[in-house]
């Protein structure tokens, strides 16, 4: 039984996961993310900032230069960035709260790496993720529930950069990035 335990474990931190027929598949997600984090993979893709000044939402490259901006009430926006194309709605929620949803296009048949509110996130192709900004300085992450979300976060000091597949089904988070 430890045996069975442990191997499970070594084959999925290698990126792999089962299906329901036992056969392994490649998690894709999962192994952009462990690049990303080992520093094999350019971690570049589009940061999502919003400003509070003009009420919108800001689509930025990894230089900082705004690229696109998005007013409330957008859906399924198309966005290209660095060869990663997004599909982006950007609204308010049922308290008014700014809200986003972020997912890969339907071109993209490889992971998508994206950075919401001050948190980088590696989406699988059939995934999203919705943020929610609340007035208390909290960010709110939902992944859906098909595909994997990892988050790549950054502990500096000797952990460096980890990857961590989102499991649950909201995260809040302190401190979130807003435009300058």
């Amino acid at each position: 039984m430890q045996i069975s335990r442990l191997l499970f474990l070594a084959v999925a931190g290698a990126g792999l996961s089962f299906s329901q027929k036992g056969l392994a598949s490649v998690d894709s997600a999962g192994q952009e993310a462990a690049g990303i984090v080992a520093g094999i993979q350019n971690g570049s893709g589009a940061r999502l900032i919003y400003n509070d000044q003009t009420l919108r939402l800001e689509v930025r490259d990894e230089l900082g230069n705004i690229l696109e901006e998005i007013a409330a009430g957008s859906v399924s926006r198309a966005v290209d960035t660095a060869g990663q194309e997004y599909r982006l709605s950007f609204g308010k929620d049922e308290l008014g709260r700014p809200s986003v949803l972020v997912r890969p296009g339907p071109a993209m048949r490889k992971p998508l790496l994206v950075e919401v509110f001050g948190r980088k996130a590696v989406l699988s192709p059939d995934s999203s993720l919705m943020a929610t900004l609340a007035d208390d300085q909290q960010v709110f992450y939902e992944p859906s529930i098909c595909g994997q979300v990892y988050y790549i976060e950054d502990f500096g000091g000797l952990r460096g950069k980890v990857s961590r597949l989102a499991s649950a089904k909201r995260e809040v988070v302190k401190n979130r990035r807003r435009a300058d």
